[in-house]
């Protein structure tokens, strides 16, 4: 298990087109940029409220103490990658495209429970909740059926909350100690999109 690559990012406008043609914007957090990988793992200070440099638009569904850090498994991106393909957009993603601020290996949704602590270097962090798609996670794939594809993989990466500050470095390993919840990110996930799950049949 390991740490590949810390995002951040600011605040920044996100433009689409309606369905009328129309075009329109919104601003989002959701655009990540590397400031850490193996090749250069430069050491980036975490705090309570996340990793220094880094924003969040809407504070109801991202930020807070609760959803400080966002960490998605590097595998996702092999599925996003052949999506996006497949409609004729560049595929080569780079990491933080998700919107995550973590991008590591070894770890997926089926395996992490809520309540697990994964500790980075100095930093010690819990897993909280489950992300869940939004319209700016469409805009941001750049086609709509994308929100309904996360939940019918079930690749949304987990928030995570901070319990000891520290900085950290991509190329760290992960210690991850699991908790005695019963649930899996997964199923949490599965829990909280079910309606989208039924839509989907």
């Amino acid at each position: 298990m390991k740490l590949i690559a810390v995002c951040t990012g600011a605040v920044a406008p996100l433009m689409f087109r309606t369905a009328s043609g129309e075009l329109k914007t919104v601003t989002s957090g959701i655009k990540k940029q590397v400031v850490s990988d193996v090749q250069n793992p430069a050491p980036v200070p975490v705090g309570k409220l996340g990793l220094t440099g880094d924003e969040q638009c809407d504070l109801t569904v991202h930020g807070g103490l609760d959803k400080a850090v966002y960490m998605m498994p590097a595998q996702h991106y092999e599925f996003w990658n052949a999506q996006r393909l497949a409609k004729g957009l560049e595929a080569n993603l780079p990491w933080g495209f998700l919107g995550e601020n973590l991008v590591v290996e070894g770890l997926s949704e089926d395996q992490v429970k809520l309540g697990d602590e994964i500790r980075i270097g100095e930093v010690l962090m819990r897993v909280t909740q489950p992300r869940q798609p939004c319209y700016k996670f469409a805009i941001r794939m750049g086609y709509g059926a994308a929100p309904k594809q996360m939940v019918q993989a079930g690749n949304c990466g987990w928030y995570l909350s901070v319990i000891e500050t520290g900085e950290i470095a991509a190329g760290e390993p992960l210690i991850h100690t699991p908790s005695s919840h019963p649930k899996s990110v997964l199923d949490q996930f599965r829990f909280l999109t079910r309606k989208g799950q039924m839509d989907l049949l």
